[in-house]
C-alpha cells in the first residue's frame, strides 16, 4: 500500500491522548499474544506466540515449526517484546510508522529448541526441517505436508494453552514458572510413540534428568525417556492405550521432576463483561442525495484501549463485529441510535479484515485465518482456531494481511501486501515466497489453498457475489504507475517487482494519482440502498478518503472501463466497506498511520441515499464513437452541449521508480488535448453522449464536464476512462435515438488553466488538491509524514543521502516534484511520484510560492 489503513465516531476521534498511553499495548489481562519475533540464535520466527508462563515470564512460541523457542523475563514495566511493528510502534503516537525489523524479546532468554519441528513420530523427522526455502526470508510456512499442523489455543484464565497434532494425535501444551525454573506442560492423546525437541546442545542424560553446561532439564513421566543426538535433546514418550500428561522442567540449575503434571486449564471467566454505548450521530457529512453517519468509538473502555477499525462484518441486521489494527475484536449490538460495544477477543496479530462463516467470526491475521470459537457460551472467544496457515507469511513486516472474503460455499478468498524488507529499508524487489503480494483461494475445510493472482504490490481486491469475478485495487508506488483498477482472472499475474511486461494483466482502468493516492478495498455493489450503483464496484481511497465508481468495460477480464469521482468526501482514510443486509446501507472502517489527506485518525460510519438525486454520474462507458455518461435523475437540457465537455488524454510509463508522469503520444512529459463533438440527450433524458472522433487506444481519458441535473448546480465533474478496443454503440440498447455525427465539428475545448498566473494562493490549493500535504507537514512536524516538512523548507539547506549539500531554492524544489528520485534527502525515502506532465510550469511555481510563504 502507499502507505495505508480508516473509520468514523462522534466523541473525540483521536485516541492519541493520555488515557490511551496509559495502556501497554500487550493486553496484561491477555495470556496469548501474536507476533513475529526475532528469537536470536533460535531464529526468526514469522508466526510467534508470545506466551505468559507467570508474572513476567514469556515463551515464543514457533506456531509454524511447533516449538517453544524461547524462554526469557520482561522487566518490570517494560513490553516483552520491542515495539518495533506498525500496529505497536504507533500505539502511543497514532501515526508513528513501524521499522523493518522484527521486534526482539525485552531482555535476553533461553533458547530452549532450534529452528527444527518440536513435535515428530521419530527422531529423523524431528532433526530435519522439511519445508521448502524463499531466498533468505524466516516465513516458510508449516509442517501441514508432512501432518503436523498447528490447531490453536485456548485462554484459560491465566494460562495459554496450545493445541497442535501429529500423525492424528493432538497435543495440549502450556507453561508455568518462576525466574529460575520453567514447566513445560504437555497433554497427549492416547496412541503410538511421540518425540519432543527439548533442547539444543552437548547434554549428558541420567536417567530422567539432561544437563548442558547452560541447561537442565528433567522429566516427570515414567514413559518419557530423554534423549541425547547430534548436539540436540529431545523426549521419547512411549506409546500408551491413554491419555499421557507429562512435564518437562528446565532451569539453568538443578530442577524438579516429582510433582504429577496437572490436567490442562479449562476454568475461564468472562476477561470483559463490560458493554460501552455509543451513539450515532446522523448526517455529520452530506451532499445532493448521500449522506454519512458517525458511528462514536469506544474510547473510554475501560482497558484503555485504542479503537482503530479496520474492517467490519455483520453478523445479523442487529449485530456486527468490528476488527481493530491493535488486534482486538468486538460485537455491536445495533439498535437505533444507540451502538453497545463488547471485546470479544484480543491479542491477534494486525489483522485488517474480518468476515463470518456460519456465524463465527473469521479474522486474517498474520499467524493465517482464525477463527474465534466461545465454548461456554459467555460471548467471548474462548479458543482461537487455526483454521488455516497454509498461507505462507513472510517475515517481513510489510507483509500485512489485507483482505479477505468468504464465498457461499465457505471457500477464503485473501490476500497479502508485496511490499518486502530486507533489514535496512523497504525494497521494490519482488517477494521470495509464493504468497506475499498474491490473492488466494482457501478451500472451506482449509486444507487446499491456491493462487489466484501473484505479483502485486498491495492487492484489496473484492469479489462479486453474483458473477464471482474479483477486481483488485492497486496503489501507485515502485512498478505501478498510478491507481488503478484490476480484473483478476485465475493465474493473473501484476508484475511487482519485475521488468518484464509483456505477461502482465492489464487494468481495467488507471486512475489519477490527484484522485486517489493509495486505493484500499473494492467492494462490489450488490443490493445496497444506492439503486443506480447496483452491479458496479465502489472503489475505496485511503489516500483521500474519497469514494468511486468503478464501471469495468464488456467481457471478463475487461480489458476498459471507467472511474466515476462521486464527490463523497468521508474524511476518513478508508479501507473496507460492508452492506447493511436489511437497509441496503453501507459501512465504512479505516484508521490513518501513513499518509493521508483525510482528517481522521480513526472512524467507524454509515453512508446512506437520503431520497434525493444524486449530482454525480451512476455509469459511464467507452463505445467506439465516443463516451455514454448515465445519471440517476433527468438532466437539464440546457446543460449537455458541446461547450460543456473538455477532454484530454496521457499515457503512463511502468518502471521501477515510483509512479509514473504522464505522457503525450510522442513520448514527452504532458497531456494531450482530445477534440470532442457533438453532445447527445438520451431518450429518458438520464444520458448524454459525447462524440469523439477517432477515439483511439489510451491509458487515461478526462472527460471533463458541466452536465448536470434539473436544478442542479453548475459544476465542473471530470470522468476518467481507459480505452482498449471499444465496440460501436447499439443506440436503441443505449436509450438514444441514432444521432447525426460530424467529425468536422469537434474541436478542443478549454485550456487556459495551464497558463493561470503563478500565486500562493493557487499553490496552497493545489497542495490540497493532489495530497501534497499528506506526506509534507506545514507546521514542522515529521511524525505521520514520509516526506520533509514544508515549513521553512524554502532556503534550507538539504543534507541529501547521495551527492552534496544543495540549497531548497526554485530549481530544487520544481526538481524535487518533477523527478523526486534525483535528490532524496536524508532520513526518507522514494515514496513520491513524478508530477511531470501533471502539474504545469504556472502551477509548480504556483506550489513553489505556497512553500515559500511558510516561514
Amino acid at each position: 500500500m502507499k502507505p495505508s489503513f480508516p473509520l468514523l465516531a462522534v466523541l473525540s476521534l483521536s485516541l492519541a491522548g493520555p488515557s490511551a498511553a496509559a495502556s501497554p499495548f500487550f493486553d496484561p489481562a491477555v495470556p496469548v499474544h501474536a507476533t513475529p519475533v526475532n528469537a536470536g540464535s533460535a531464529g526468526v520466527i514469522a508466526r510467534g506466540l508470545l506466551v505468559r508462563t507467570g508474572g513476567d515470564g514469556w515463551v515464543v512460541f514457533d506456531q509454524d515449526l511447533l516449538r517453544p523457542a524461547l524462554w526469557f523475563h520482561a522487566p518490570e514495566g517494560k513490553p516483552p517484546v520491542s515495539l518495533a511493528m506498525m500496529s505497536q510502534a504507533s500505539w502511543e503516537k497514532a501515526t508513528q510508522k513501524g521499522g523493518v525489523k522484527p521486534p526482539v524479546p525485552a531482555a535476553p532468554g533461553l533458547a530452549m529448541t532450534p529452528e527444527l519441528p518440536g513435535v515428530a513420530g521419530n527422531a529423523d523427522d524431528l532433526l530435519k526441517d522439511p519445508r521448502p526455502t524463499y531466498g533468505n526470508d524466516p516465513g516458510r510456512g508449516g509442517l501441514e505436508g508432512t501432518g503436523r499442523r498447528f490447531l490453536g489455543y485456548h485462554l484459560a484464565g491465566d494460562a495459554g494453552v496450545l493445541s497442535y497434532q501429529c500423525g492424528g494425535l493432538v497435543v495440549r501444551e502450556w507453561y508455568d514458572g518462576n525466574s529460575s525454573n520453567l514447566s513445560r506442560h504437555l497433554s497427549v492423546a492416547a496412541g503410538g510413540e511421540m518425540l519432543f525437541l527439548v533442547a539444543a546442545g552437548d547434554f549428558e542424560v541420567k536417567g530422567a534428568t539432561a544437563t548442558s553446561p547452560a541447561l537442565q532439564v528433567s522429566g516427570n513421566h515414567p514413559g518419557l525417556k530423554l534423549e541425547a543426538r547430534e548436539g540436540h535433546l529431545f523426549a521419547r514418550l512411549a506409546a500408551s492405550k491413554g491419555d499421557r500428561r507429562v512435564t518437562l522442567n528446565y532451569g539453568k540449575d538443578r530442577t524438579s521432576s516429582t510433582s504429577p503434571t496437572p490436567a490442562p486449564p479449562a476454568a475461564y471467566a468472562p476477561r470483559w463483561k463490560q458493554g460501552i454505548d455509543t451513539r450515532i450521530t446522523e448526517a455529520t457529512r452530506s451532499g445532493p442525495g448521500w449522506a454519512l453517519d458517525r458511528i462514536a468509538l469506544p474510547e473510554g473502555n475501560p482497558w484503555k484501549r485504542r479503537v482503530r477499525p479496520a474492517d467490519i462484518v455483520f453478523l445479523s441486521p442487529e449485530k456486527a463485529a468490528v476488527v481493530t489494527f491493535e488486534g482486538d475484536v468486538w460485537r455491536l449490538d445495533l439498535g437505533g441510535a444507540r451502538v453497545r460495544w463488547t471485546r470479544i477477543a484480543a491479542g491477534l496479530c494486525e489483522p485488517l479484515s474480518i468476515e463470518q462463516v456460519k456465524g463465527v467470526v473469521q479474522v486474517h491475521t498474520r499467524n493465517g485465518l482464525v477463527r474465534l470459537r466461545d465454548l461456554n457460551g459467555d460471548g467471548e472467544t474462548d479458543f482461537y482456531e487455526n483454521h488455516s496457515s497454509l498461507l505462507v507469511q513472510t517475515a517481513g513486516l510489510r507483509g500485512y494481511p489485507l483482505d479477505m472474503e468468504v464465498d457461499a460455499e465457505g471457500n477464503t478468498w485473501c490476500s497479502t501486501g508485496g511490499i518486502v524488507t530486507d533489514d535496512k529499508t523497504l525494497t521494490n524487489r519482488p517477494a521470495p515466497g509464493p504468497h506475499t503480494g498474491a490473492i488466494l483461494k482457501i478451500s472451506a475445510d482449509g486444507t487446499k489453498i491456491d493462487v489466484i493472482g501473484k505479483h502485486a504490490r498491495e492487492p484489496f481486491f473484492g469479489r462479486d457475489p453474483v458473477t464471482g469475478h474479483l477486481a483488485m485495487s492497486e496503489q501507485q508506488g515502485h512498478w505501478q504507475p498510478s491507481s488503478a483498477s484490476y480484473p483478476v482472472p485465475e493465474g493473473a499475474s501484476f508484475g511487482f517487482g519485475y521488468a518484464d511486461d509483456s505477461k502482465i494483466t492489464p487494468p481495467a482502468v488507471w486512475i489519477p494519482h490527484d484522485q486517489d493516492t493509495s486505493s484500499s478495498s473494492p467492494m462490489w455493489l450488490r443490493g445496497t440502498a444506492f439503486k443506480g450503483w447496483e452491479g458496479g464496484l465502489l472503489q475505496l481511497s485511503y489516500g483521500t478518503g474519497r469514494l468511486f465508481l468503478v464501471r469495468h468495460g464488456e467481457g471478463w477480464p475487461a480489458r476498459e472501463g471507467a472511474v466515476i469521482p462521486l464527490g463523497i468526501e468521508t474524511g476518513i482514510p478508508v479501507l473496507h466497506a460492508r452492506t447493511h443486509p436489511v437497509d441496503g446501507s453501507i459501512w465504512l472502517a479505516g484508521f490513518r498511520i501513513y499518509d493521508s489527506r483525510a482528517p481522521e485518525l480513526e472512524a467507524l460510519a454509515r453512508l446512506r441515499p437520503t431520497g434525493e438525486p444524486l449530482a454525480a454520474p451512476v455509469d459511464a462507458r467507452v463505445v467506439k464513437e465516443g463516451v455514454v455518461i448515465s445519471f440517476d435523475a433527468p438532466l437539464d437540457p440546457a446543460s449537455v452541449t458541446p461547450d460543456a465537455v473538455q477532454a484530454k488524454e496521457w499515457q503512463y510509463r511502468r518502471s521501477g521508480g515510483y509512479g509514473s508522469p504522464r505522457f503525450k503520444r510522442d513520448g514527452t512529459q504532458g497531456v494531450d488535448p482530445v477534440p470532442t463533438g457533438g453532445t447527445f440527450l438520451s431518450k429518458d433524458g438520464k444520458s448524454a453522449f459525447i462524440h469523439i472522433p477517432e477515439l483511439k487506444p489510451t491509458m487515461q481519458l478526462e472527460v471533463s464536464h458541466r452536465f448536470h441535473l434539473k436544478g442542479g448546480k453548475d459544476d465542473a465533474r471530470s470522468v476518467f476512462f481507459t480505452v482498449a478496443a471499444p465496440s460501436p454503440a447499439v443506440w436503441d440498447a443505449l436509450g438514444f435515438d441514432t444521432p447525426r455525427l460530424d467529425a468536422a465539428a469537434a474541436s478542443v475545448h478549454g485550456g487556459a488553466a495551464a497558463n493561470a498566473t503563478p500565486t500562493v494562493e493557487l499553490g496552497k490549493d493545489l497542495s490540497t488538491r493532489y495530497g501534497c500535504i499528506a506526506c509534507h507537514s506545514l507546521d514542522g512536524t515529521k511524525e505521520g509524514h514520509s516526506g520533509p516538512s514544508w515549513k521553512g523548507l524554502y532556503g534550507s539547506e538539504r543534507r541529501l543521502t547521495q551527492g552534496p549539500p544543495r540549497k531548497a531554492d526554485d530549481a530544487y524544489l520544481i526538481e524535487s516534484m518533477v523527478d523526486p528520485g534525483k535528490a532524496i534527502v536524508e532520513g526518507y525515502a522514494l515514496g513520491m511520484g513524478s508530477y511531470a506532465g501533471v502539474l504545469s510550469d504556472a502551477e509548480m511555481q504556483s506550489i513553489v510560492l505556497f512553500i515559500k510563504s511558510l516561514e
